[in-house]
């Protein structure tokens, strides 16, 4: 019986060690102090991040309009339209809401254009032919999480013949290459479908200044010609992350 009792208080004394009795009569607890648990803290969404580097496509129809002057004929002014397609390559960075970049693009166009008058009964057939577009334009744009609008503006070139067919039976006939050189703008609006797929929808419109061109082996010249391009383009992008 002794033997219990003996047992029975070493129990209690173990048990209690680790009160301690304040003042108040209230035992101190001792605390072990950890993280504190945050089961959904890893998928917390912050917002789509538009930074980083992109490249892909675009397709969509181009709208071109060409006006020169040639000596002894007067002015010649046609439109046409075609396809345009092509790719680009573009980086950006993001401030809270506002993205800012630059872009470069190529881009393949099928808008030539011939036109047939007549000067003094005589019969005139005038063409121009635009290809191989390159931009390189900056970006300022305005996020809302996944959708983006933005305004761009900046450089354009392109390769720009010109030609010239004078009278039958036996015309005076002549053209001239060379690559021009331009200014672009436009506007366009993306949406981010995956973290790394964006598609969007784009307009641009693109003026190039024609140097002054001898449309050889004819004597006629082609002074103060212009073209203008207006495109309307489809685009996917694949951004790489940052």
């Amino acid at each position: 019986m002794k033997a219990l009792r003996l047992l029975a208080l070493a129990t209690a004394l173990c048990a209690g060690g680790s009160l301690v009795a304040n003042a108040d009569g209230r035992p101190d607890v001792a605390y072990t102090y950890g993280p504190i648990p945050c089961a959904s803290c890893e998928s917390m969404y912050l917002g789509y991040d538009w930074s980083g580097v992109y490249a892909g496509g675009h397709l969509g129809m181009a709208f071109t309009g060409s006006e020169s002057t040639i000596l002894g004929l007067g002015i010649i002014q046609h439109t046409a339209s075609g396809v345009a397609g092509g790719v680009h390559l573009g980086w950006q960075k993001q401030w809270g809401n506002i993205i800012a970049g630059v872009e470069v693009t190529y881009t393949a166009l099928d808008a030539d254009i011939t036109s047939h008058t007549s000067v003094l009964g005589v019969p005139v057939a005038r063409s121009s032919e635009v290809s191989n577009l390159v931009t390189v334009t900056g970006r300022l744009g305005y996020a809302q999480d996944n959708l983006l609008a933005y305004v761009k503006a900046g450089y354009a070139s392109a390769d720009v013949e010109l030609g010239l067919r004078v009278g039958e039976p036996i015309p005076a006939a002549g053209s001239s290459s060379d690559r021009d050189q331009g200014w672009t703008a436009g506007v366009g609006l993306e949406y981010a479908i995956r973290d790394n797929i964006i598609l969007g929808v784009e307009y641009n419109y693109v003026r190039l200044s024609v140097d002054d061109r001898v449309l050889a082996p004819s004597t006629f010249v082609a002074r103060e010609a212009s073209i203008d391009l207006q495109s309307i383009l489809a685009r996917v992008s694949f951004k790489f992350r940052p």
